[in-house]
């Protein structure tokens, strides 16, 4: 049996959620004290990382994972269950952790150093390469109250990842700053598992827990649901959102499509159509694929546009998204009317997808109806295609070039 880096058995954590509380202490006599009630964060985990793997924990939000990381972190006392921790421990929890808005960049890497438990000359021997690898080596002497957004998440971790840990637990910090600063991020994590360092990371990106972990485990409202290789637990999580998906999908659709009556123009209905016109929420990767808008009109509208988006669930990643303006494809302001969106080849890969509808003007400023991600779909694989990997499928062709001969 491997060595374990971390080991969790039966860990409960609670919070307390006060529905009263007495903030003196004549409240206090008068109210018999605060009150509350307990909500169960945690409930007995039972989860052992080895050391020198990479662990990926996903889940809904508020299912328990970013608790789980904190008891690891030793930051949270679990209720009861015991945790065992062998090894130095940086946690990458919440960036920026110690950065006073009015000190410099350069006095704030040497103030997040020392609450990290570095000395000064710790943090004086990597200060180059903890600014080289943030990228704002102009801006170290400007107060951080200065910085952008991207800035401020840079400094701070390229500060935190600086630490040599035995064991870095991570919680969704790898999205920080632009596509290059994330590239370097991932190279980073990826140096550390190469050193056979431990890390335990927190994703709601499925392709970063899939590329990065050797092992995956699914918390669900505190108890873990599954744990084994990456693409075995997130085909089970995701499994279980289409689930989801669908029959909240369905409640929607069973209250009645939304009315709006003081707006302009109005959706009345969506509905996913297969090639021969009839309803469907399934489709194929290769196969047509239709959406079917229906929209009222209660006043005159110059320049009527109707837009669709599809998003990945899950990660939320946006797949696409086309407009009839874009198209030039004008919508007539009559009282009933009816809009399709059709791909007669879908490209998009198994899984399942969340639809955006709406209505707005040319410009986009004057927005009728807006549906954000309330409608759903499931692709399913097409056998008759070749087998692929990512998002969508690309009509790509194998051949074999006859080799170079060499004189």
């Amino acid at each position: 049996m491997p060595d374990l880096a971390i080991s969790c058995a039966g860990v409960w954590k609670s919070y307390r959620m006060y529905h009263q509380r007495a903030h003196t202490l004549k409240e206090r006599v008068l109210s018999g004290g605060n009150r509350y009630d307990h909500f169960w964060a945690l409930r007995g985990v039972d989860l052992e990382v080895p050391a020198g793997s990479t662990m990926g924990i996903i889940g809904a939000n508020g299912s328990g994972k970013s608790t789980l990381l904190k008891v690891m972190a030793r930051i949270l006392e679990p209720n009861r269950g015991a945790l065992e921790v062998n090894g130095t421990v940086s946690p990458l929890l919440e960036l920026g952790t110690g950065f006073h808005p009015e000190l410099t960049g350069r006095e704030n890497v040497f103030l997040a150093g020392s609450l990290l438990g570095q000395t000064r000359r710790d943090v004086d021997g990597r200060y180059d390469e903890i600014v080289d690898f943030a990228g704002i080596a102009a801006f170290m002497d400007v107060p951080v109250k200065n910085y952008s957004s991207g800035m401020y998440a840079r400094l701070a971790f390229s500060v935190a990842i600086s630490v040599d840990p035995e064991i870095l637990i991570v919680d969704e910090v790898l999205s920080v700053g632009d596509a290059s600063f994330q590239l370097r991020c991932h190279e980073r994590i990826g140096q550390l598992r190469s050193e056979g360092r431990t890390i335990v990371m927190v994703s709601h990106s499925i392709d970063t827990i899939r590329a990065l972990c050797t092992e995956a485990c699914w918390i669900d409202e505190g108890v873990v649901r599954e744990r084994g290789l990456p693409r075995d637990v997130i085909a089970s999580y995701q499994d279980q959102v289409r689930t989801d998906s669908a029959e909240d999908s369905h409640r929607r659709a069973s209250r009645g499509p939304a009315t709006a009556q003081d707006t302009a123009a109005t959706i009345t209905d969506v509905s996913f159509r297969a090639d021969d016109g009839s309803a469907a929420v399934a489709f194929h990767t290769g196969e047509p694929f239709v959406v079917r808008l229906q929209y009222r009109c209660s006043a005159a509208v110059a320049d009527l546009v109707c837009g669709v988006a599809v998003y990945r669930a899950g990660d939320l990643a946006h797949v696409f998204g086309q407009n009839t303006g874009q198209a030039e494809i004008p919508l007539p302001a009559t009282e009933d009317g009816v809009v399709e969106f059709r791909v007669d080849r879908l490209p998009l890969l198994s899984g399942l997808y969340l639809l955006t509808v709406a209505l707005h003007d040319s410009t986009g400023l004057m927005v009728y109806d807006w549906r954000e991600q309330e409608y759903s779909f499931i692709v399913s694989e097409n056998l008759a295609l070749p087998a692929g990997d990512g998002m969508v499928h690309v009509d790509g062709h194998w051949t074999l070039a006859p080799a170079t001969v060499r004189s």
